[in-house]
């Protein structure tokens, strides 16, 4: 019988070759570690190099981390024939200078090896689906739906910045989105890195110097349906800009 995880690595790779794929129950992994897994063998199918992370803590609490591949990370002004119906998220994501090894550490120590903040927009699409039409560890396995992850304007001086509390806003085709001050599900960005790095199980070689490290959402993800162009802006780090092509 096929192991359900190399079954749902095969299934993922289909899809991203533009094949028809479908997920089903008996997939789903067990537990975030064995969906880890999957994102291991996924990219070494791949042959691509993790330039990346995206850390969060889910629903029920558990801290995880999913890689952002070479191909995936663009630079800021990008253009992307992603297609339509991807889900926006504008992000505070941070450039490590230097390697962050799992255990505990301190808020101080993480941003220590932190070399740059940088503003950043994800783009968001399940390969399989996506929450509620399939389970968190499945989406996980799909390195957490991450289509593209678009860099854009940064500081190295970040010390005197109140992460938890930057102005920041949104907007489509000049229309604003999402407008405030704040919201990271956890507050402070750098909370979900530290939590995960405490309890890290990654199969890909962890958080390295050079990787951008991008941990949550600031607005709720606004889904995308056509041909636009997505703007972003944080107070202190600047901006980035995103064309979406259908």
């Amino acid at each position: 019988m096929t192991d359900p995880a190399d079954l749902l690595a095969r299934r993922l790779l289909e899809a991203r070759a533009g094949r028809p794929a479908a997920y089903e129950d008996a997939l789903a992994p067990p537990d975030a570690a064995a969906a880890m897994a999957v994102q291991a063998a996924v990219a070494r199918e791949l042959g691509e190099k993790v330039a990346g992370w995206k850390v969060g803590i889910g629903g029920d609490g558990t801290p995880f981390a999913a890689p952002l591949l070479a191909g995936a990370l663009h630079a800021s002004p990008a253009a992307l024939p992603v297609g339509t119906h991807v889900l926006i998220e504008m992000e505070i994501a941070v450039r490590l200078a230097r390697d962050l090894a799992p255990g505990e550490h301190s808020r101080a120590a993480i941003l220590d090896a932190v070399g740059e903040v940088l503003v950043g927009i994800e783009v968001i699409r399940g390969r399989l689906g996506e929450p509620p039409a399939i389970p968190f560890l499945a989406f996980l396995a799909d390195n957490g739906a991450n289509l593209a992850y678009v860099t854009g304007g940064g500081t190295r001086a970040f010390g005197a910045l109140d992460l938890t509390a930057l102005p920041c806003r949104l907007a489509i085709d000049g229309a604003v989105e999402h407008e405030k001050a704040g919201g990271h599900p956890q507050g402070d960005p750098i909370a979900p890195i530290r939590a995960y790095l405490a309890r890290s199980n990654d199969r890909l070689g962890g958080l390295r110097a050079g990787h951008v490290v991008t941990t949550g959402s600031l607005n709720k993800p606004v889904r995308v349906e056509r041909a636009a162009r997505i703007e972003v802006a944080i107070e202190g780090l600047g901006g980035a800009a995103l064309q979406l092509r259908g």
